[in-house]
């Protein structure tokens, strides 16, 4: 006679189906985020967009402690964690940026297209736990383009360059389960979080030191999926 799973408890379910509403709730806030964009109330559209970003960095994690897919097993949560990023993530931060960037109307569409193949691209994450070709981190790169203060036309160009690695079959870091110098990223990670709050607290008059110091962890984000990319193809 077959045994029950002791984890499949009604409670355990419970918490198991509320992890999927928080991971929907990132959309609640992402489209919130993107109705007071257009309001021009851009720096509460990015702390909101920050409160979607907290949500899937710890969403998936606790997905995986407490075994939601066998507990809720009638929700896809990797494609309701995929609906809510690619809005969160790509969506509502290039509609930001057209409007605080000014970027062009072409751009911002094909920044859209290519995202929405690198979200449905199946290869998307290795099995050894990288992203496959540039995972959509338009909100993380705006925000700098915008913090630096730089000019649409090079907002544009950084952006088209973005567009067209995600394309490219490169493996990127992925943070937390990337396991090369796991330590030291998610190190970094944290310090790179707590500078992005206070820059986007100052908005507008954050210091200079403060901003150029926040590139650090980008830099370092980069290399590392460079390097990745070298040892394992070698």
């Amino acid at each position: 006679m077959a045994t029950q799973n002791p984890a499949i408890k009604p409670g355990n379910k419970i918490l198991a189906y509320s992890i999927h509403l928080l991971t929907a709730l990132g959309a609640v806030f992402g489209v919130w985020a993107l109705i007071i964009t257009v309001q021009g109330e851009y720096q509460s559209a990015l702390w909101l967009l920050a409160v979607s970003v907290v949500i899937d960095s710890v969403d998936g994690t606790l997905a995986r402690k407490c075994h939601v897919k066998e507990l809720a097993p009638r929700i896809d949560g990797a494609l309701l964690d995929n609906i809510v990023d690619y809005l969160t993530w790509t969506i509502v931060p290039l509609i930001w940026a057209f409007y605080v960037l000014h970027i062009s109307l072409t751009v911002s569409l094909i920044c859209v297209l290519a995202s929405l193949f690198g979200f449905s691209n199946l290869n998307a994450k290795t099995s050894d736990h990288y992203f496959l070709g540039f995972p959509s981190y338009w909100n993380l790169v705006i925000f700098h383009l915008f913090i630096l203060g730089v000019s649409p036309l090079f907002s544009d160009i950084v952006l088209i360059i973005c567009s067209a690695l995600v394309f490219i079959p490169l493996k990127w870091v992925y943070p937390s389960r990337t396991t090369i110098l796991q330590k030291l990223t998610l190190s970094l990670s944290i310090i790179y979080a707590i500078q992005l709050i206070a820059l986007v607290y100052l908005f507008k008059l954050s210091p200079d030191w403060l901003i150029y110091s926040s590139l650090i962890f980008p830099i370092y984000y980069t290399l590392l999926s460079f390097y990745v990319n070298i040892v394992t193809t070698s």
